[in-house]
């Protein structure tokens, strides 16, 4: 597409695209958070798509005054619904990579992350990353496993059991001793 080709889509669109992906956006955060937490990722993708959808369905049919002109019309709904949820998942990747502030993780603690990611809430990812590091780090008693267990053990998903946790602080433990034989 060319420069003029992507303006002249925005144009066609318009402002009332702009504010609906605007607000998609911020309700699937807000969904994502909340009520759709523990929804496997792959599934949460779609869901910009289809709020956006709907939210344009609800909005062509307050505007025209008659639910009948979004069956009749259909094929333009959706088109349009579409377009909201991939301009609200375009805003919502511009926020993610230049706007949101994020903490930088050490190498180690990105590594502890990826490990733990799904075992722990992703709001408290990094924060326990960042505790599991330190602790085994600083351990001068050889007990960093025993260590690693109890922080993460603190904050695990309730689905986790013991046995899990053990495991993982285990798996950590080894990672992170390979990574400083290297």
């Amino acid at each position: 597409m060319t420069f003029i080709q992507i303006i002249d889509t925005f144009t066609f669109y318009g402002a009332d695209i702009a504010l609906l992906a605007a607000v998609t956006a911020i309700l699937t955060q807000v969904l994502k958070i909340t009520l759709l937490k523990k929804v496997q990722k792959k599934i949460l993708t779609f869901l910009p798509f289809t709020l956006g959808t709907l939210l344009y369905a609800i909005y062509a049919a307050v505007r025209n005054l008659s639910a009948i002109y979004v069956v009749q019309n259909y094929v333009s709904v959706i088109e349009h619904g579409l377009a909201v949820g991939s301009l609200a998942t375009l805003l919502y990747v511009l926020y993610e990579q230049f706007l949101r502030k994020k903490d930088s993780l050490s190498e180690t603690e990105q590594v502890v992350s990826a490990l733990i990611e799904g075992f722990v809430p992703d709001d408290c990812v990094e924060k326990v990353a960042k505790d599991v590091t330190d602790a085994i780090l600083k351990d001068v008693t050889g007990n960093g496993a025993k260590l690693c267990e109890e922080i993460i053990g603190q904050s695990a998903n309730e689905e986790i059991t013991e046995h899990d946790v053990r495991l993982l602080a285990k798996l950590i433990i080894e990672t992170l001793a390979h990574m400083a034989a290297k």
